[in-house]
């Protein structure tokens, strides 16, 4: 079924079944839901990933995987634009920054792993659980700028890719959606530095949710062949 589909359709189908599996495997990662912890407090979180070292590993394989799936598909969507000029420049250069960024939030997904590690196996002796809080907290820095960057470049594609679409419903999902992102790109800069990540998580529920609508409409849009390649 996927031969039949051009990259367009196929980035659709990727990314929707890695936004799925990724979504699943945020919810089971512990700290979460499991034994629930503010994400300011490191030392909890890491408990709570060594109380529960089982789910900590499934969960970390499950979203990085799921990301993995979401990189490609911006990949495919990526070559599927041919536009040579500003538009082509916005969604492709958007695109990519996005794939490093997926990327770079995929590979710190090691940093769990270890860090149950160093616990469990006692690596460091005494200070065992001041190296897992120091590898937790270094990747918390990176996520707490690598999101802001995902969300602003793809908020940049959108923006670009709106001349792709035809007018009318499409073009005003798209053209809301990319506003959005960008929006989130700044709020979750402010969010960084709050005591609570209560508001974090609000515009982190709320951009998802807009983030899925976009896809549905995006998706309807290149099923129904409505998506240009080029402006040209």
């Amino acid at each position: 079924m996927l031969s039949s589909m051009n990259a367009m359709q196929r980035g659709g189908v990727y990314i929707l079944f890695g936004g799925v599996v990724s979504a699943v495997g945020r919810a089971l990662k512990p700290g979460v839901f499991v034994d629930s912890v503010d994400w300011n407090n490191v030392d909890g979180i890491v408990q709570a990933m060594a109380d529960n070292e089982v789910l900590t590993h499934t969960s970390a394989v499950l979203y990085a995987f799921g990301l993995m799936f979401v990189l490609t598909g911006l990949n495919s969507i990526r070559h599927f634009v041919t536009d040579q000029g500003l538009v082509g420049d916005m969604v492709r250069g958007g695109t990519l920054l996005g794939m490093l960024s997926l990327f770079v939030i995929a590979v710190l997904e090691g940093f769990d792993h270890m860090a149950v590690r160093v616990l469990d196996d006692g690596i460091g002796g005494s200070s065992s659980m001041d190296i897992a809080v120091s590898m937790q907290s270094a990747k918390l820095g990176i996520v707490l700028i690598a999101l802001p960057v995902l969300y602003a470049s793809i908020g940049v594609a959108g923006l670009g890719g709106i001349r792709l679409l035809p007018g009318g419903l499409h073009r005003m999902v798209q053209s809301i959606a990319s506003l959005v992102m960008l929006a989130t790109a700044v709020l979750l800069l402010m969010a960084g530095s709050l005591d609570s990540n209560d508001f974090w998580n609000a515009v982190q529920t709320i951009t998802a949710i807009v983030l899925a609508l976009w896809i549905i409409a995006l998706s309807h849009a290149s099923h129904s062949g409505k998506v240009s390649a080029s402006t040209s």
